[in-house]
């Protein structure tokens, strides 16, 4: 019973994993470009950012995508428990009293902003119009992988 279970939820928890953006996912997005007509990227990615004349005479097509997030402010508390006390009354009689525990303050954190960039190049072909090369870099390089 146990491995009749168990395969199905491995297959389960694996095909969750590739369900995040990854850089080997958005190399896969972007290599697959090689060798095909430029009319074609055109056509799926839209306008280039920048495009170059290389001195080979080839084209160096570039796209960029940016972006600026402001990152909330989060207060970090911590709950200190309350502490016991034994109290001894005027008639000689101890009994334990338990004070309340509290929220306390460890600051705040976050807040700022943070900047993703994602500068891709494709470089084509002067006579076949052929993509020959892509490259890529930045922190928002990212595509789910493809199975």
């Amino acid at each position: 019973m146990m491995k009749k279970l168990c395969l199905p939820l491995l297959a389960l928890s694996l095909a969750g994993c590739s369900m995040f953006p990854t850089q080997q996912g958005y190399a896969q997005k972007v290599y697959r470009w090689q060798g095909r007509d430029v009319n074609e990227l055109l056509a799926q990615w839209g306008a280039p950012t920048k495009t170059m004349q290389m001195p080979n005479g080839n084209s160096l097509y570039t796209y960029v995508k940016e972006s600026t997030e402001q990152q909330p402010l989060q207060e970090n508390t911590r709950y200190e428990p309350g502490t016991k006390l034994t109290m001894t009354d005027k008639d000689g009689q101890s009994r334990v009293v338990e004070t309340p525990g509290r929220w306390v303050s460890n600051g705040v954190t976050g807040g700022g902003t943070v900047h993703r960039e994602c500068s891709t190049n494709f470089v084509v072909d002067k006579k076949t119009k052929e993509v020959l090369s892509v490259s890529f870099d930045g922190n928002n390089c990212l595509a789910v992988e493809q199975q």
